[in-house]
Order: C-alpha cells, then sequence, then structure tokens
C-alpha cells in the first residue's frame, strides 16, 4: 500500500502545508544555530612578551638609560672620587654620570567598531553581541601585535648610541642579512643557513656582554613557511643533534628551541608597508620597512609599551537606538610604544633577489 494511501485513510491534516497542497514543509519555521562560526583569532606573540607600564592623567613616560661601570688603580694620596682619567687606568670614580632617558609617547586612540540595525537585530534569534565583542577586541590587540613586532625590528636596526662613554658604547641591535644564496636554495639548506642566523645573533649578544639571564630568556618568530621549513633542515628536528632525544617532530608539528632560543610562529613578522598617520602615530618607527624579515628575536626588556587604557568594549542603549534605530557596538585603547635595550633585539633578513 502507498503512502498516499495510508495518509488518505486516516484524514491526516498537515501542519506545514498551504491550502492542503504542496510542500508539507512550507509553514514550518526555519531556525538557525545558536552557534556563531566567528573569525578565528589572531596568534598574539609580540606584545605580549614586552615591557609594560600603565599610566593615568599623562600623554608620555620616561624610562631611565644607565651605563656600565669602569674599575681602575687607586693613586696615594688623592681621593679615589677624584681621580683623573688616564689612558692606562680608567677613573674608578666613573665621574661624570653617562645616563639617559627614552620617551615613550601615547599614539591617537585606536578604535575598532560595528554597527546592527534595529530590524535585523530584532531578527536575529542568535546570541550575536558576545561575538561581536570578541572580534572588535581581537582587532585591537592584533594591531597591538603588529606594531609591536614594527618597533622590535626598529630597535634591532637602529645605529645611534644613546649613551656618551666608551665603554657604553655600541649598546645596539644585532642585523644578520642571510647570504643571496639563501633566496634559491632548496628547504633544507635555508633551514640549516637560518638556523646558522639564529647562532650567530646568540653569539653576537653574549659578545656584547648580554646577561646570560637575557639571552635565556629571548623568543624567536618566523613567518608560518618558514616555521614549517625547519622541519626539512638537517638538525632541528635530528635527535643526533638534540641530545639523543628529538626536538620536535613531524607528527606533533612542533619542535622546541634553537640554540637555546623557542621559536614560534607569527603573521605579523614579513609585513607590508605602512605609511604614517598624521598627528596619530607619534613613533615613526612604525613605519619600519619588513618586507626582508625572515626573522625576528628579542628579549621583553627591548622595547616597552605605555597604556592609557587597555582594551575597552562598549555598546549603545535605547536613547541611541531611538535616534538612529541601530546598535553601536565599539571597542577602544590608548597606548605607546618605543625602544628600550637595544641589544636585545635582533632581526634576520634576506637581501634583495
Amino acid at each position: 500500500m502507498t503512502a498516499s494511501a495510508i495518509a488518505g485513510s486516516i484524514g491526516l491534516s498537515r501542519l506545514g502545508q498551504i491550502r492542503g497542497t504542496g510542500d508539507d514543509r512550507a509553514l514550518f519555521q526555519r531556525l538557525s544555530t545558536a552557534e556563531v562560526l566567528g573569525a578565528f583569532k589572531r596568534k598574539l606573540v609580540f606584545s605580549d612578551y614586552v615591557r609594560r607600564r600603565d599610566i593615568r592623567n599623562a600623554k608620555e613616560a620616561t624610562f631611565k638609560v644607565s651605563g656600565r661601570r669602569t674599575a681602575g688603580y687607586a693613586i696615594p694620596g688623592i681621593p679615589i672620587n677624584n681621580i683623573p682619567t688616564d689612558a692606562n687606568n680608567p677613573n674608578p670614580s666613573n665621574a661624570p654620570s653617562d645616563r639617559n632617558q627614552v620617551v615613550i609617547t601615547l599614539d591617537g586612540l585606536l578604535c575598532a567598531a560595528d554597527t546592527v540595525t534595529e530590524l535585523d537585530e530584532l531578527m536575529e534569534d542568535a546570541e550575536y553581541r558576545s561575538e561581536f565583542m570578541t572580534e572588535l577586541g581581537n582587532a585591537l590587540t592584533s594591531e597591538e601585535d603588529a606594531r609591536a613586532a614594527r618597533i622590535i625590528v626598529a630597535t634591532a636596526r637602529k645605529t645611534d648610541d644613546l649613551l656618551a662613554k666608551p665603554i657604553n658604547q655600541n649598546r645596539r641591535g644585532t642585523v644578520v642579512t642571510l647570504g643571496a644564496s639563501y633566496n634559491t636554495a632548496n628547504a633544507m639548506t635555508r633551514a640549516d643557513m637560518l638556523a646558522d642566523a639564529i647562532k650567530t645573533v646568540v653569539a653576537t649578544m653574549a659578545s656584547k656582554d648580554v646577561p646570560s639571564d637575557k639571552i635565556s630568556g629571548l623568543r624567536c618568530a618566523v613567518d608560518p613557511f618558514t616555521y614549517y621549513q625547519f622541519f626539512d633542515g638537517s638538525r632541528t628536528i635530528n635527535a643526533d643533534f638534540n641530545q639523543g632525544s628529538p626536538n620536535g617532530g613531524f607528527g606533533s608539528g612542533q619542535f622546541g628551541r634553537i640554540y637555546g632560543v623557542p621559536v614560534t610562529w607569527s603573521n605579523h613578522v614579513a609585513q607590508p608597508a605602512y605609511t604614517l598617520v598624521a598627528n596619530q602615530d607619534r613613533n615613526p618607527d612604525y613605519a619600519t620597512d619588513m618586507s626582508s624579515v625572515e626573522a625576528i628575536i628579542w628579549h621583553s626588556d627591548c622595547m616597552g609599551i605605555l597604556s592609557l587604557m587597555r582594551p575597552r568594549l562598549g555598546m549603545t542603549g535605547e536613547d541611541y537606538k531611538l535616534i538612529y534605530s541601530t546598535t553601536l557596538f565599539g571597542a577602544k585603547m590608548s597606548i605607546g610604544m618605543n625602544s628600550l635595550r637595544r641589544e636585545v633585539a635582533a632581526v634576520i633578513q634576506r637581501t634583495a633577489p
């Protein structure tokens, strides 16, 4: 017996039909899921691992820079604080002092906003407000991370000295430029060349008397393609080069350290050109050219972030909705950035192809 014959024999009323004919689901409501597939949160690498300072009722803050001291022989009959400087006997009094300061100035107010009409809000049955707030907050922190990367690279490339005495000269960052063969080498060779460049950075910092605790606190970031290129290297995950135990593997898709430096990836390593916004960007280093950057290595002391307002989220109320028939969602923050300790910042870059 057919399905239609069974239906007719008991006189079914199909609640989904229009005027008793046609599609038996036409009048049923179409429900949407309460789950919102939002944008993926950007991976933050740089801004979480630098110096931070919160301020109130000010537009900028200063960080003091002090230099190393010298030791020399005492001269009988002369107070140690008055011994004149001599080519063969450094002045043990260390006068005059060798100090400076770095000023971090707040930039303009960073904002992210989204607007929803009242009618759309009434028809939307998913809980969308928390998703809007989350994505707006992510937009701000991602911009902060991109700016922090540019400041670190600018710090590594600075060539001026903050202090005057010879013992305090050359407290600068490290720039390692890969050979032209890097651009055309195969994946294994490129991974090995980059590992050697990281070794050069660590050794260079040690030669500049960077304390061992600072070197052990270094971090390295590369772009995703470079990160996974390390798995093709001859030493990166080879147990023979990693004290008998693997330094990661193909199965896990992760590896640990290169010459003691943990390596991670970020989409902010190689950035497109950035043009300064007049009267908003207070640090010209934001415009640093990062098109040739292959890796960034830094310690948290290399730069500072000044914060007047951490990310603040909000939405308009009924009065705004009455006037504009919309709800405005907004996020804003007030920060500034600048270089601090240059000798603990490094950049590994490619030559022009």
